[in-house]
């Protein structure tokens, strides 16, 4: 077995930062965040030129959300500029968004936030604006919006309901992110939820392929 692999992490919110280190978790012992480089909001999007650059000092794992872009690799192409994906470039794509990733484990999201199983979407093959089909949750909305508006309302769990549901004209709770981080720490199955999302079977194996390089 090799040595520890340090990489450079960098996502939207600290949602995705903690999908992040779940996932390296999940992969490998071996994996160790050498630095968070912070991106609010829509702000990683105009970082990938920089975060391509960087991956040729060390492995560099970023995640975002699909959102209302049609398809994943048209919106890397579009994001690199033209520019060549460095191999230790691990650029990842969320489809819908983060939040389908964990609703993706449909028997612990429902169990740990107090709801039934048949208020999360199924999973479907679909087509994400290419010709190939994947697999991924059929929401007929942006998965963070189901989860604020249409699926947390009904959870026996007053505090987690508390805090995740939108006020007023805002779209999350204030204690959205909090909320959600315990369960992707403690609880979210990764396997389950994989075999339920393409995109998240890709991000997986880009890891192990990253640790196949650095034996």
């Amino acid at each position: 077995m090799g040595g520890d692999i340090y990489v450079y992490i960098s996502a939207e919110d600290s949602v995705t930062i903690a999908i992040i280190k779940r996932l390296l978790a999940f992969t490998s012992p071996r994996f160790k965040v050498f630095k968070n480089i912070p991106a609010r909001g829509g702000e990683i999007k105009s970082k990938i030129q920089e975060l391509n650059k960087l991956s040729e000092t060390r492995p560099v794992v970023a995640l975002l959300d699909l959102d209302a872009n049609a398809c994943a690799p048209i919106l890397k192409q579009s994001l690199l500029q033209g520019n060549a994906q460095n191999i230790d470039f691990i650029f990842n794509i969320a489809i819908d968004e983060a939040e389908a990733w964990l609703m993706a484990d449909k028997v612990g999201f429902a169990r740990y936030f107090g709801i039934s199983q048949q208020l999360i979407p199924d999973s479907s093959m679909q087509r994400m604006g290419g010709m190939k089909l994947v697999q991924e949750l059929d929401s007929p909305m942006k998965s963070s919006l189901q989860l604020t508006h249409q699926i947390m309302p009904s959870s026996i769990n007053a505090e987690l309901r508390v805090q995740m549901m939108a006020q007023g004209k805002a779209a999350k709770g204030k204690e959205y992110n909090s909320a959600i981080v315990p369960f992707i720490d403690e609880v979210w199955d990764v396997t389950a939820a994989s075999a339920n999302s393409d995109s998240l079977r890709r991000m997986v194996k880009r890891l192990k392929n990253l640790i196949s390089r650095y034996p």
